[in-house]
């Protein structure tokens, strides 16, 4: 059984090296953000660089959030390969540690890591985000206000009491309460079509959308325009808000009642549960990481050999995370369950892991 001080000298270690290259990379994001941001300031005039910096940094960690796999990816095959070449796994061996209790620390501090990454680091990172959008909309006045609240392709359905309508915007602003290049269909409790409402823009009132430059079409009639159009609707700002609210957008324990508030409107909860399930498996996947690290690093090999043995492990980890990505887009989709999009790549990768080092440690 691996000792306690070996046990926390290797967790540690991988904790460090984790650490260090997501603060690297954290300040790699800043500094291409922020030179970013000095090209657009160089449109406008009187804007300190002291607000252009504090932008960069509020909207980095946002990015560096989608890293953490990789983070780990790297730092376990860091530290693995370095224990491996200054001979410290050799002589662990030697005291009868297995390689399976080498992986225990290196597993441990992943999992760890991956709690802190979804309950922690990630809402934070949200709000940062937030916190960049009103930031933008000071320092770089109304454009950036559009640029961030908008949604395309917006979709909803309400329903009333002689029927339904469905509601089609080019684009949705404040939350989806303001609505641009507006399309409204009513159905009859029959599911005939009633009307079509095309407006040059809809606003949200509380209890109806008030739309403007309105051109009403039935069958068989002349269309009819009017300045202002009313009609009625039974939703609430907490529904539209869930309707156009970004799944990446919000923390862990926000995305179930989005989910809700999204079937409400006829809206498609599936990005919500996938996002929610993502969170809730990043520590199963972040083992993953580890797993494929160590099918490469933890065998000793000669000089020369090591260079395509990472070269491979770097690969096997890009595609881990592209078959993820992959399979929480069908479930977001609705082609797959949800749970099963998010938690599935993990476990096949753990037990893809697992099978390849019983071969080579247990033949």
């Amino acid at each position: 059984m691996i000792g306690k001080t070996l046990f926390a000298y290797i967790a540690i270690r991988f904790a460090k090296t984790v650490a260090a290259m997501m603060i690297s990379l954290l300040l790699l994001i800043v500094l291409i953000d922020f030179v970013e941001q000095l090209r657009k300031a160089s449109e406008a005039s009187d804007i300190a660089l002291v607000s252009l910096l504090q932008l960069s940094a509020l909207k980095a960690p946002i990015f560096l959030d989608k890293a953490f796999p990789f983070g780990c990816l790297f730092a376990a095959m860091i530290t693995l390969t370095q224990l491996n070449l200054k001979m410290e796994l050799v002589v662990a061996r030697a005291a009868g540690v297995s390689a399976w209790q080498f992986l225990m620390p290196v597993s441990a501090a992943a999992m760890l890591i991956g709690l802190f990454a979804a309950f922690v680091y990630n809402p934070v990172a949200v709000t940062s985000f937030e916190k960049s959008k009103d930031l933008e909309v000071r320092i770089f006045d109304r454009s950036a206000r559009q640029s961030n609240a908008e949604v395309s392709g917006y979709w909803m359905k309400q329903e009333e009491n002689d029927g339904s309508s469905v509601i089609n915007a080019r684009v949705a602003r404040n939350k989806g309460t303001i609505l641009d290049d507006v399309k409204i269909i009513r159905f009859d409790m029959d599911g005939h079509i009633i009307e079509r409402i095309d407006a040059e823009t809809a606003v949200f009132s509380g209890v109806s959308w008030v739309l403007t430059n309105a051109v009403v079409s039935k069958d068989g009639t002349v269309a009819e325009r009017s300045d202002t159009l009313v009609v009625p609707t039974s939703l609430t700002r907490d529904i539209l808000a869930g309707v156009t609210a970004n799944a990446d957008s919000l923390p862990v324990w926000e995305l179930r009642n989005m989910a809700s508030k999204a079937v409400l409107a006829g809206g498609n909860p599936n990005p919500y549960l996938v996002q929610f399930h993502a969170l809730l498996a990043l520590p199963v996947f972040l083992v993953a990481m580890v797993m494929i690290a160590a099918t490469v690093t933890l065998r000793f090999v000669r000089f020369g050999q090591l260079g395509r043995l990472i070269l491979g492990g770097i690969l096997s980890g890009f595609v881990l995370y592209t078959v993820t990505k992959l399979v929480t887009s069908l479930g977001s989709n609705g082609i797959v369950p949800p749970f099963v999009a998010a938690w599935s790549p993990s476990v096949v990768a753990i037990l893809f892991g697992t099978s390849i080092l019983l071969h080579q440690e247990d033949g």
